[in-house]
């Protein structure tokens, strides 16, 4: 008797257990297709929630109203100008078909003589020189199949680029819901944490929350700006598809790679359109002002979160990309930061530990 009871009783444990499992495989499969952008409104969440309290302590505590306006504002910074990218997107391919067009017949002027007499890179650049003079018309030909296959490229997903913008508006809705309810959100945050991690996972909320705004304000914060600055020397200097050029240069900007690669493309483009002082402009714009802000803008805004490496941003950004499309441009970097800095916490932890523990 003694035995079948204990029987019966792990066959009921075993039940309870592939219950359990079978309830959380269900709600992870129906929130699969919102993870992204669940993800995101919380980091959108816990970024602003200073300025949060900051604008519902100025209204007298009306918090809804104060969730609705930053959000919005949020929204007019962000989503709008992404809108706006989608919608000229097709409008760039027939650009790049009649630019490579009308530089299929144009030839290279010899290189200037002093050029080969500089020291170390001279001999390179002046040979560099001479095989653009003599493959560019049929690079440039070589470059109109491919410019047609990315404009079906682009018609072709162009639903899915509108998904993205839905996941956007998604996570930003999410995102005031958890501003009004950000008490109640961040108590059941801390009872999780600390019935997974017990005491000494007491800290842990306080760890993310600020290697969260570190990321996003440090990162992708001067990043925003370096993109805004980019898209409006191009504006200034009549260059086409400036909102697609921005997007890039975002891009570039969050994966800590250099803006130029946007920016010295499109001066050049300007140079060669006879618009020399606006050239000149967008040199300087570049030079002075997107490719510098950075040094000045980023320890201020970062120095409340974590050092991170580099690389570590650079594979947070692709990998976000491939994984969740636009918004894991946003997503990645700020997940990988997270789950770095709570390794290097829990290796801290257990060097404090005392010995036998």
């Amino acid at each position: 008797m003694f035995n079948k009871g204990l029987a019966n009783i792990s066959v009921m444990a075993v039940m309870r257990i592939m219950v359990v499992l079978l309830l959380v495989f269900a709600c992870v499969r129906i929130v699969q297709p919102f993870l992204g952008a669940l993800i995101w409104a919380v980091i959108i969440a816990v970024s602003v929630w200073p300025a949060f309290n900051w604008l519902a302590y100025r209204l007298n505590a009306r918090r809804k109203l104060a969730a609705c306006l930053l959000i919005g504002a949020i929204a007019i910074a962000l989503a709008a100008p992404i809108g706006l990218m989608i919608l000229s997107l097709g409008d760039l391919w027939p650009l790049l078909h009649d630019l490579a067009n009308s530089l299929g017949g144009y030839h290279l002027p010899d290189p200037p003589q002093w050029l080969a007499s500089l020291p170390v890179v001279g001999p390179g650049v002046s040979q560099a020189w001479k095989g653009a003079q003599a493959d560019l018309p049929s690079m440039l030909t070589k470059l109109l199949p491919a410019i047609n296959r990315g404009a079906l490229w682009s018609l072709s997903y162009g639903a899915q680029l509108a998904l993205s913008l839905l996941e956007i508006v998604l996570a930003l809705i999410v995102a005031a819901l958890l501003l009004i309810n950000g008490e109640h959100a961040w108590s059941v945050a801390e009872k999780t944490i600390l019935k997974l991690g017990g005491a000494p996972a007491t800290e842990l909320p306080d760890v993310v929350v600020r290697t969260i705004r570190g990321v996003t304000t440090g990162v992708i914060g001067t990043a925003l700006v370096q993109t805004l600055l980019c898209v409006i020397g191009l504006v200034i200097a009549g260059v086409p598809a400036p909102l697609v050029l921005g997007f890039l240069c975002f891009m570039l900007a969050v994966a800590q790679m250099p803006t130029l690669l946007v920016w010295l493309p499109a001066a050049c483009w300007v140079f060669y359109t006879g618009h020399k002082g606006l050239g000149i402009f967008l040199l300087l714009w570049g030079f002075l002002l997107v490719n510098t802000i950075d040094n000045f803008i980023k320890p201020v805004l970062i120095s409340q979160g974590a050092k991170l490496p580099l690389s570590l941003i650079f594979i947070g950004v692709i990998g976000g990309l491939l994984a969740w499309g636009m918004i894991g441009l946003f997503i990645g970097p700020t997940l990988l930061a997270v789950g770095y800095t709570l390794f290097e916490h829990w290796l801290k932890g257990e060097e404090t530990l005392p010995p036998g523990v």
